[in-house]
């Protein structure tokens, strides 16, 4: 099994570059299980040891945050969608000489490797989905090996979203107050490099206006005193499945959050907000420029 290219989470995030180099991302994890660099992701030496079924990492950062190795074994590979494709497994980490932690549930979430005599040929796979070919998906692609999944959008200020991919045009996601808002989906491939995600979201609220013209309480209050609200939002996404380097710009020097994972930006984000039939219109300014990184989740609940 070759780790090379691929990244695995189980809060931090690992991301395999070459043979005995990684990067070492925790700038979105909650717990403090794990050292957290200040300079956010660190590139480290590692070594990968297989015995059987076993992978063995140690990862040997000279970052001040660490101060021991970071050994962690992998084993128990399981294919949750019948791919081929390693989903998730079973993660043994132990910081040095420590007692070891608590076994954790990992996942493969850049270029996962194959059920070990499998036979699967990901060469021609792009490395979204967990092929080693730099281009974007194809529809028929997206449907096979996205839906059911979870996309996680990093920004780069740190704040994620998700969104669940629940069939070949619908997902749901979670605002900022915990509601589920459902929605649709268009997904376009526009070139080898890129492609095009659209959402359109539509919520509707009932309120009921509980005072009259004077401002006094209304002694009762009937159907025709509701207020019904019809939110219509269309979100364009352009997905740059090219780049997966880390995020440079000139308010995010060193790169932290949204660092890994092909990168995206809005070419369109507007609100159409009707109240008894008076509509508003309300447009995010927006810069052109990389927004952050999205990857590819079975269970985006291990960021937490």
């Amino acid at each position: 099994m070759e780790l090379v290219g691929s990244e695995i989470a189980f809060n931090p995030v690992i991301r395999f570059t070459t043979a005995s180099e990684c990067i070492y991302d925790n700038t979105l994890a909650i717990e403090s299980t794990f050292p957290k660099p200040t300079d956010g992701a660190i590139t480290a030496p590692y070594t990968a040891t297989k015995g059987g079924d076993t992978i063995t990492v140690t990862i040997s950062p000279t970052d001040s945050s660490f101060g021991e190795d970071l050994v962690l074994v992998l084993t128990g590979w399981v294919d949750l969608d019948g791919d081929q494709l390693i989903d998730q497994f079973s993660i043994a980490p132990t910081l040095g000489d420590d007692v070891p932690l608590p076994a954790m549930t990992g996942q493969f979430t850049v270029n996962p490797p194959s059920v070990p005599n499998s036979g699967l040929n990901t060469a021609n796979l792009p490395e979204f989905v967990g092929g080693d070919s730099n281009r974007s998906p194809t529809l028929a692609e997206w449907t096979s090996y996205v839906v059911g999944k979870q996309l996680v959008f990093i920004n780069l200020d740190g704040s994620v979203s998700t969104l669940s991919i629940a069939s070949n045009s619908s997902y749901s996601t979670t605002d900022s107050s915990g509601n589920v808002i459902s929605g649709t989906y268009d997904y376009d491939r526009i070139s080898d490099s890129e492609g095009r995600l659209t959402l359109f979201e539509e919520n509707v609220t009932n309120s009921y206006n509980l005072t009259d013209a004077n401002g006094y309480a209304l002694s009762a209050v009937y159907e025709s005193d509701k207020i019904t609200t019809t939110t219509n939002r269309t979100a364009i996404f352009t997905l740059n499945f090219y780049n997966t380097n880390e995020i440079w710009s000139a308010s995010n020097p060193t790169p932290k959050a949204g660092g890994l994972g092909i990168h995206f930006l809005r070419a369109k984000d507007e609100t159409i907000s009707t109240t008894n039939s008076v509509s508003t219109t309300s447009t995010v300014t927006l810069t052109g420029n990389a927004e952050g990184s999205l990857r590819l989740y079975n269970d985006s609940s291990l960021l937490n």
